[in-house]
């Protein structure tokens, strides 16, 4: 009987470590509670000194698993610009994203253009991937008018060299090839305009239909800035269960690095479509002019398909990390100011 007792006292021994093992365990392999676990964040920097300091947090979303870094805000990459290239980078997107002056489109109607910002865009929008898809025709829109604007600088200025050139009134074989070019240029520039004309207003049919608008409030004139600097991405992000989230978290840093070169190249912003050259002392100087003019002209082109594809990167990011998160918060995500 004595030995049965001990038997028996010996396994709830045994049966008793083998729970408290095993509860330890299951313990151990517990997710840290949201209170000790930082959550990720998608909210850019603040960059305009006027913007507020506290901004709408997403809808909280469990961390993606993975911790590798793909851009990560404390890690001092050399993606931080300095105060003044941070400013020379804000006036140079200022002066290429000016909207030039409306433009009728001729007919019987008169066409009214009034701005649009991006959070009155999407106002009315719900669901998630229409509200993609109308950021989407907004930042296209956008980059339509940008182009536009640049073609319209870009003309004056070949169209004053003209003048100039017109002035000195030299007959020889040499002077008048150099003024044939000049004409060449000035007639591929109006083309482009008018052709700029008409693609603004598929762009601005297609933002209306995306955005579930009518024509009865005007044609929308894009308004918003797209973003054009640092964006932080918290380093949880570039890998995730979400292949869209961990995509876009990898490219938006190579974007930003492509668009502070494109930027940087364009030079100050006092003198983005109009070459150091003043005066023409020789023919060459002619051809030199209008060539320097020319290279500015795909230079400003290229800083704005940079700076569109950026923006739509951010944008999917942002409806990757949480497609449920409102307007306002969305909006806030995309260029970091919803007062606009």
């Amino acid at each position: 009987m004595t030995s049965f007792r001990f038997f028996l006292s010996l396994a709830a021994a045994i049966l008793l470590g083998a729970l408290l093992t095993t509860g330890s365990g299951l313990n151990a392999q517990q997710p840290p509670q949201a209170a000790d676990a930082a959550a990720p964040s998608v909210l850019p920097p603040i960059i305009d000194d006027g913007a507020s300091s506290t901004r709408p947090e997403p809808e909280e979303t469990a961390p993606p698993e993975s911790s590798k870094t793909a851009l990560d805000a404390g890690s001092g990459d050399s993606l931080e610009l300095t105060q003044e290239q941070e400013e020379q980078l804000r006036q140079i997107t200022k002066v290429i994203y000016e909207v030039p002056p409306t433009h009728s489109g001729g007919g019987d109607a008169e066409i009214v253009e009034i701005p649009l910002s991006l959070f009155e865009a999407l106002s009315q929008i719900q669901n998630s991937a229409d509200r993609l898809a109308a950021v989407e025709s907004y930042w296209s829109l956008r980059s339509s008018i940008a182009h536009l604007n640049i073609e319209i600088h870009i003309r004056e200025s070949a169209e004053k060299a003209a003048g100039v050139l017109e002035k000195a009134a030299i007959d020889t074989p040499d002077f008048q090839a150099l003024m044939a070019v000049y004409r060449v240029y000035l007639s591929s520039a109006d083309a482009r305009i008018a052709q700029l004309r008409v693609e603004i207003r598929e762009g601005q049919i297609d933002l209306m239909r995306k955005t579930q608008r009518s024509t009865e409030r005007g044609w929308p004139i894009p308004s918003s800035t797209p973003w054009y600097g640092n964006y932080t991405l918290r380093s949880e992000a570039a890998q995730s269960r979400s292949f869209e989230l961990a995509s876009e978290a990898i490219l938006i840093p190579e974007k930003i690095r492509a668009g502070y070169a494109s930027g940087f190249s364009l030079g100050s912003p006092e003198n983005l479509f109009t070459p150091e050259i003043s005066t023409f002392e020789r023919i060459d100087d002619g051809y030199l002019y209008l060539k320097t003019l020319e290279n500015k002209r795909q230079a400003a082109l290229g800083y704005v398909r940079v700076l569109e594809s950026l923006n739509d990167s951010i944008a999917r990011y942002v409806a990757a990390y949480s497609p449920s998160i409102d307007s306002r918060v969305f909006v806030t995500c995309l260029i970091g100011n919803e007062e606009e």
